[in-house]
């Protein structure tokens, strides 16, 4: 589902107070929810691109937006290989209130379709080791656990 700025903005801003992520937390002690989510979409575009549809908000089956995931691309050709992109989750996060239903997982997986479509080389994720849940996803959506988190697409 396409995403309008003011649902993302408020849907990040109550991702971030519950989240396990370190990064989250560490924004969150230093300004607060709104401020938290503000410097969030605040982010380089020197080394990301932004592809346009590519953010997107997952529906639970009764139309409720549940959850969000924004895949951007690194700008710089040295992460590129062989003209091949290197494709990273910049954000993702359930609503705290539907939590627990496996949509990391479905959003996991609608992002990494997007980069085999952009025929990416590899998927660069992290988040902070007590992030659990997150985690199990990745290891459940076929990510490897390196430093850092990765996923092989060939």
């Amino acid at each position: 589902m396409a995403l309008d700025d003011e649902w993302l903005i408020s849907a990040a801003a109550e991702v971030m107070v519950d989240s396990l992520d370190e990064s989250d937390r560490y924004a969150l002690a230093h300004g607060g929810p709104a401020q938290a989510a503000a410097d969030l979409f605040a982010f380089d575009r020197e080394y990301f691109q932004k592809v346009d549809g590519w953010w997107r908000a997952g529906v639970d089956a009764k139309g409720n937006k549940v959850d969000f995931v924004l895949p951007v691309l690194f700008q710089r050709e040295a992460r590129s290989k062989d003209g091949h992109p290197e494709g990273t989750i910049f954000h993702m996060g359930v609503l705290p209130r539907f939590r627990g239903h496996g949509y990391a997982l479905e959003l996991l997986a609608e992002a990494t379709r997007l980069f085999i479509e952009a025929k990416c080389w590899r998927i660069f994720c992290d988040t902070g080791t007590d992030n659990h849940p997150m985690v199990n996803a990745f290891r459940m959506a076929g990510y490897k656990e390196r430093t850092p988190w990765q996923r092989p697409l060939a």
